[in-house]
Formats: structure tokens, sequence, C-alpha cells
């Protein structure tokens, strides 16, 4: 067989077994079709249809989102919403991570909620509408974390969209630098603590940061993070209550992953994760 006649039979091949793959007459766009489905969102009444098209696993869509009846218009305005800066797919994210945190677990934990969206639908966007509520409520102090610290200015231009204009901490560092000889100042008491993963597991600032556990020791910054967190500088991590009613965003949170609590396995990153929460 010479080589022509050799690729004229693969190719041959090739086609057969995308044949019995998709079946007999169907393409490849109406398999992706049956696999794939236009997500329209129905549980919002108000706002504008998000700009992007949005599809979801067709296994999902008969199945239905359950009741949410959270009064996220309390917080959100109406110009946000009629604008289109929190679209309805958006405010549909929004509303149900609300509600979600409302739950506790039997553990006496509050649940979390995970935004599973892609790329370019605006988890950003989401989250900043989650802090604006949240804000709106009262609770004063949330840290956000990211993957880089680049990802801060797209925080804060999602928050200043929605006209949330919160501190948005610049680190721990930031921290370190408002630390005036009587505490704090007034300028980052409250807003958004913006970190990275990689700050979590760093060690602690300079001098005069120094730990009330572990004499003479430099406080971690996961130590730090979690003292502004819950407003209280002078009592020994441990010895704690947990107070803290704002809320921890884990954005690109796969970076903690792998975590094992009953082999005692899993990054450092991740350790950290588990012990902020």
């Amino acid at each position: 067989m010479d080589k022509s006649n050799e690729k004229t039979t693969r190719a041959e091949s090739s086609r057969a077994a995308e044949e019995d793959l998709l079946g007999a007459g169907e393409s490849v766009s109406e398999r992706v079709g049956n696999v794939f489905t236009g997500y329209t969102c129905g549980t919002m009444t108000r706002g504008v249809e998000h700009p992007g098209d949005i599809a979801e696993a067709a296994s999902l869509s008969s199945i239905q989102l359950p009741p949410n009846d959270y009064p996220l218009h309390e917080t959100i305005s109406d110009s946000i919403i009629a604008s289109g800066k929190l679209s309805k797919l958006q405010l549909e994210g929004v509303a149900y991570a609300c509600q979600a945190h409302l739950t506790k677990l039997p553990g006496g934990d509050r649940s979390g909620f995970m935004i599973g969206d892609g790329a370019g639908v605006g988890k950003g966007r989401q989250i900043a509408g989650i802090v604006v509520d949240n804000f709106a409520r009262g609770r004063k102090r949330h840290i956000w974390i990211s993957s880089s610290h680049d990802l801060r200015r797209d925080a804060e231009r999602d928050l200043r969209d929605l006209g949330c204009y919160v501190k948005v901490i610049d680190g721990v560092k930031e921290l370190d630098k408002e630390t005036k000889a009587l505490g704090l100042s007034k300028t980052c008491a409250e807003g958004v603590l913006f970190l990275t993963y990689s700050t979590l597991v760093s060690k602690g600032g300079g001098e005069g940061k120094k730990n009330s556990v572990t004499t003479g020791k430099s406080k971690s910054r996961l130590e730090q993070a979690i003292e502004w967190f819950v407003g209280d500088t002078e009592t020994p991590l441990n010895q704690k209550e947990q107070t803290a009613d704002g809320c921890l965003i884990f954005d690109e949170c796969h970076k903690a992953k792998n975590h094992s609590e009953a082999l005692k396995s899993g990054s450092k990153v991740a350790a950290c994760v588990v012990e902020l929460q």
C-alpha cells in the first residue's frame, strides 16, 4: 500500500469512529447542543438581562433552584439594578449567597456559598455585591483573599462601580503602616482587607508587632489578619471570642486545595484558610 492510500484509509477510519461516537447523522454542534443549553435567570423579577450568552449543563436545566426570598432590594439600589451594573444573573448569585450565609450548620458554623461561574460571567462583581449588602447591614470588616496582589485594583473597581467607597486595605503591610502609638488609625478601622494566599503563610511584620502568646516573636500575617477581622489586638489569639460577622472571601479558592483534616495533610495555604474560618 502506498502512502496516499494509507492516508485515505486513516481518514475514513477517523470519520467512521466520529460517526459512531456522535450517532448517525448527528453533527458536532448538535451533540454540543444536547450537552449544554442556554441559561435564563428565572428567579429575579427586577434587573437587566446578562449581556453575554450563558450556558449550563443540559442535565441541570430541568432542576429548579430552591426558593429565595432574601430582601436584596433593601441594600442594592434601584439605580444600580436599572443601569445593569449587576445583571439579573449576577443579582441571583448575590441573593443566593446572602441567603446561604443566614444558615447555621449543625456544628454551629455559618454556611458558605461557592460561586462556580465560568470566566467572564463576573464573579468579582457578584462578590462586590455581597460586600455591599453586608456593609449596608452593619457588618463593617471583610477579608478578600485572591491569588495576585494586582487583583486588588479589580476588587476596588467592582466595589466603586456599585457605589461602594469603603476602604480597600492594601494587605497587612498597610495595617502595619497605619498602626500608630494609640492603635490602628480610623482610616483602616473598617473596610475590606485585601490579601493574597501567599501572605497568609508569610511571617510577621516589623518591630513592635509582638505576639502576646509567644513573647518576643512577631505575629504571623494570619494572626494580624484575624486580629483586624475580629477587632481585638490585645487578647491572645487562642483566647479570642470569634465575634467577627463580616465576609471571608476566598477568590481563586483552588489555591487552598488538597487539605485533609483526617490525614493531617495538605498545603500550608490550605491549613491557613481552614484556621481563618
